[in-house]
């Protein structure tokens, strides 16, 4: 038997990246570039049709096929054609694509570069739809709409949600349309969403114009995007929204894909915390923070005047221009007891118009120190310097561990140990300027997290099939996942069955079930 508390604790959470908007953030993790040979079939690998002349609840017209002649690759792009044509008892064809069985994803950042077709009555769209749609049906799976649009609104595309209470006519809705309305039908244009707990935002060529959150919705309706969902291409042929083909439709219409993508995000936060205080200078600029160099050379400078790796601002040091050898940055301190783990990293750009030059250096330093703030143990990232990329957020992580009395490189860690006698921690931001040399360097979301094994439940479905138990989550991109039992809720600790590695999507694991009752559940491991 599965126990319901143990495969269902706790929402998937994340803390959570024109030809395309920046995926600054986001790791590819599916695509469809659609390079077969021209007048192949779509990957079946990845794409299944959805066949038949139901009215798919909208009372549209079209038989939906599989053929060639309603969806096939032309020229490095899917086209998926709407024709005038008499076929099965209907009067129009079409397509429509789904990974349904094959893909399908938790969160992360969809979109795909199409361009739509045109004329009255037709109803392009880009979509996606809860994969328990099979087992609690429609409106309760979800529906999250990337894109519409309806032929008689040539200049505005749609983005919604449909969901129990907010469906139809009634569903959680946004439009956008182009500078000076210009059709969409025109040109390729990048439709996207960003879906993350508990918001969706929409996106057209990188221009933000809609979301979404529980609060958008109706007293007392549900929030259901906490599961997967799979994607859905298609041209619909009249309908309750769109209308009906009459004498200004003209056909074939045809849908061009230039691809599909899907990101998982690639800069998910640590579980543990981070234990500095405004790590990103956004909070009362310097604050919390102590500067020490001559103070001139130690500043707050905001977008767009500097690069900004996230927020509105970026901490700013350079050298102090003495002629002798000096340091200059900010640090700040806490306390700290023997034995804590730590890891520790932050991102540096010197700039494209002030690049570090000569001997001067910049690094993130973080010292163990006892009740007199004696050094006991040092370790320092890698260098910012003359030889640095400029213009190029780099990141940079404490892993060196440097001698505490005369400062030379004893190697390479990777957790940071507090020896004993700790009392303090200190975490610096340091440029070195042995001479004159000019040249600046910017910092910015800075971290020191402690290490710890906290474990984040995760929802997950189960299936029998013959003699093994088929657990099904979802999963972050590379982050790791454990699969647990125990025979009885009462029975000592969880044992293991498995960890693997998320994929930014579905993972499967499959279980053989035993003689005897037992109860499962899957854990996100945040070991940092």
């Amino acid at each position: 038997m599965i126990a319901a508390s143990a495969l269902a604790v706790a929402a998937f959470a994340l803390t959570l990246p024109v030809a395309s908007q920046t995926t600054t953030g986001w790791k590819l993790v599916w695509a469809d570039e659609f390079d077969q040979p021209d007048g192949a079939s779509p990957d079946p690998a990845k794409w299944a049709y959805d066949i038949g002349a139901t009215g798919w609840g909208n009372n549209e017209w079209q038989y939906y096929t599989a053929r060639t002649n309603n969806a096939r690759i032309e020229n490095g792009r899917l086209v998926i054609e709407a024709r005038q044509e008499s076929y099965l008892g209907s009067s129009y064809t079409s397509a429509r694509l789904k990974t349904q069985g094959k893909a399908a994803w938790t969160y992360g950042r969809i979109e795909a570069r199409i361009k739509i077709p045109r004329t009255q009555g037709i109803w392009p769209a880009f979509w996606m739809l809860g994969t328990n749609i099979s087992s609690v049906g429609w409106p309760q799976c979800g529906e999250i709409d990337i894109m519409e649009n309806i032929g008689r609104e040539p200049a505005r595309v749609h983005g919604t949600i449909h969901g129990p209470g907010y469906s139809g006519g009634g569903g959680v809705s946004g439009s956008y349309s182009l500078p000076g309305n210009v059709p969409f039908a025109d040109d390729f244009h990048v439709y996207a969403v960003e879906w993350t707990t508990n918001q969706i935002k929409w996106f057209v060529d990188g221009q933000q114009y809609f979301s979404v959150t529980p609060a958008s919705l109706p007293a007392g309706a549900n929030w259901v995007f906490n599961q997967p969902q799979f994607l859905l291409l298609n041209v619909a042929v009249g309908g309750n929204w769109p209308g009906y083909p009459d004498a200004t439709t003209v056909f074939p219409q045809k849908m061009l894909v230039d691809y599909v993508r899907v990101y998982a995000p690639s800069n998910l936060a640590a579980c543990a915390t981070n234990g500095l205080v405004n790590p990103g200078f956004e909070n009362s600029g310097l604050a919390s923070w102590t500067v020490y160099g001559a103070g001139f050379n130690t500043l707050l400078e905001t977008a767009p005047t500097l690069p900004v790796r996230s927020g509105s601002n970026v901490f700013k040091v350079f050298g102090q221009f003495t002629g002798q050898d000096n340091y200059s940055g900010v640090y700040q301190d806490f306390a700290v007891s023997p034995g804590q783990v730590f890891t520790a990293e932050g991102w540096a750009l010197t700039p494209v118009g002030d690049v570090i030059a000569g001997a001067n250096a910049a690094w993130l330093e973080v010292s163990f120190r006892d009740g007199t703030a004696s050094l006991l143990k040092l370790f320092r990232s890698a260098l910012v310097q003359s030889n640095s990329p400029p213009g190029a957020w780099l990141r940079l992580v404490v892993t060196n561990e440097y001698h505490p009395a005369n400062y030379t490189l004893i190697g390479s860690v990777t957790n940071l140990l507090a020896p004993p006698n700790t009392a303090m921690a200190r975490f610096q931001v340091v440029f070195r300027q042995p001479g004159t040399a000019a040249g600046a360097v910017l910092l910015d979301d800075l971290k020191l997290a402690p290490r710890g094994t906290p474990e984040t439940p995760v929802p997950a479905s189960a299936a029998v099939n013959h003699n093994q138990l088929q657990l099904e989550f979802p999963t972050f991109l590379d982050l790791p996942y454990a699969v647990r039992w125990k025979p009885s809720l009462t029975d000592g600790p969880w044992l293991p069955v498995t960890n693997l590695p998320g994929n930014g999507g579905l993972r499967t694991v499959a279980v053989e079930l035993q003689p005897a009752a037992g109860f499962f559940r899957v854990l996100r491991l945040c070991d940092n």
